[in-house]
């Protein structure tokens, strides 16, 4: 079935062009992951060990819409020329939407011959037309007060990196790999547990299992952070403790409730990772007017609980005010209705450049297929190849 979006993309515009798919695509138009084809992208991109030229023809075959992100870094690409080159020769010309960087004129697209007038990337009125232009295409019922509010955030954020992200792009692919993610998880995890040896260990005091998420929520690496589970897999980008002692995962907002945690040391790197078992927890309690429980819901700054359905139309009925939520500030939030194992992991190690290997793994887990023990996960492990960054600089 032809229902995939294929993303031709600079690898130098990568940090645009990740939150263009995160605010635009997955959380304003509430397209599913497994629709979003994006090569640069963990879990929406090349597998380990695939043939590269024979995977994008087998996405761009199975796309209605091919989105090209054209900066002036994708003009010196001739692997994104023949992403384009590929996508004519598939979809209609409708379906191949150029989206301009803000470093580009309309007038620099003449070496690209194309049929359709690019969007500007950085206008919110180009990408509501982009919106309204492919709604068939995309084939989504997205809410427009929704989107709205997650353009203006991938505009704010997009055009404002933070420091982090434009140190990164000084930085070698060497130092990124190693420098700023593989040494710096794994001295993270021998500084939260100084008297554990190499291997997989079982945590399960809940004085050391804060301390090592602790340590992580302050790391400036979130950003190529991921946390993996049977149902997809998403950015971690800040980790924040409750009062009542669970933690919120970013991305969706996903409470999770700790009953165990195993960690990988490994001085061999590339191995290292945070297994979290998350246990089931009972419904949000609503205090809205509508009342009533519910496992997704919205949250205001001083912990008032509004349903899901009044977040996302943006009002909510407060003892009998009507209350504009997005002014308030509110966010969502949610829980899971069963119990989950969640990998945290830097799209660096083994686990991280295997997506969808880990997300069946962590399925078997949650079906009790597979138990978790050092030996089974070791098994895993090994079945798994390097990075491709890893395997090239060793």
């Amino acid at each position: 079935m032809k229902n995939k979006i294929f993303i031709s993309h600079s690898s130098k515009d990568i940090f645009i062009v990740e939150k263009f798919v995160e605010k635009i695509l997955k959380l304003g138009l509430e397209i599913s992951s497994d629709r979003i084809f994006c090569s640069s992208m963990e879990g929406h991109g090349v597998k380990s060990g695939e043939y590269i030229p024979d995977r994008l023809k087998e996405e761009i075959n199975k796309s209605t819409l091919a989105l090209l992100f054209i900066s002036n870094n994708y003009k010196k690409s001739e692997v994104c020329i023949n992403e384009i080159g590929a996508a004519w020769a598939v979809l209609k010309k409708e379906s191949v939407i150029p989206l301009i960087f803000q470093d580009i004129g309309f007038e620099k697209l003449g070496f690209l011959n194309l049929n359709t007038l690019g969007l500007k990337i950085n206008e919110e009125e180009s990408i509501l037309k982009f919106v309204e232009d492919c709604e068939d295409l995309l084939d989504t019922n997205y809410k427009p007060t929704v989107l709205n509010k997650q353009i203006k955030a991938f505009l704010k954020e997009s055009l404002n990196p933070p420091t982090s992200i434009k140190l990164k792009k000084q930085m070698t692919e060497y130092e990124r790999c190693f420098g700023h993610n593989l040494d710096a998880f794994d001295d993270l995890l021998r500084k939260s547990l100084p008297t554990k040896s190499d291997g997989i260990h079982e945590i399960t005091e809940k004085k050391v299992q804060n301390k090592i998420l602790l340590n992580l929520s302050k790391a400036n690496f979130l950003e190529n952070f991921w946390y993996r589970h049977s149902g997809g897999d998403f950015y971690v980008k800040y980790l924040k403790q409750l009062p009542n002692k669970n933690w919120i995962i970013s991305d969706t907002n996903w409470e999770i409730k700790i009953s165990t945690l195993w960690v990988s040391m490994n001085s061999e790197l590339s191995y290292e990772f945070i297994l979290i078992h998350s246990d089931i927890q009972e419904p949000y309690e609503i205090d809205s007017d509508i009342k009533g429980k519910d496992f997704r819901i919205g949250i205001l700054p001083d912990g008032t609980i509004v349903s899901e359905i009044e977040r996302e139309n943006g009002y909510a009925e407060i003892n009998g005010e009507t209350i504009d939520l997005f002014k308030a500030n509110v966010k969502p939030r949610r829980r899971d209705r069963k119990a989950k194992w969640v990998f945290l992991i830097s799209d660096y190690h083994k686990l991280g450049a295997n997506a969808d290997k880990t997300i069946e793994f962590c399925g078997k887990l949650d079906s009790g297929e597979i138990k978790v023990s050092e030996e089974n996960i070791m098994t895993f492990l090994y079945q798994l190849r390097n990075h491709r960054t890893v395997s090239k600089y060793r």
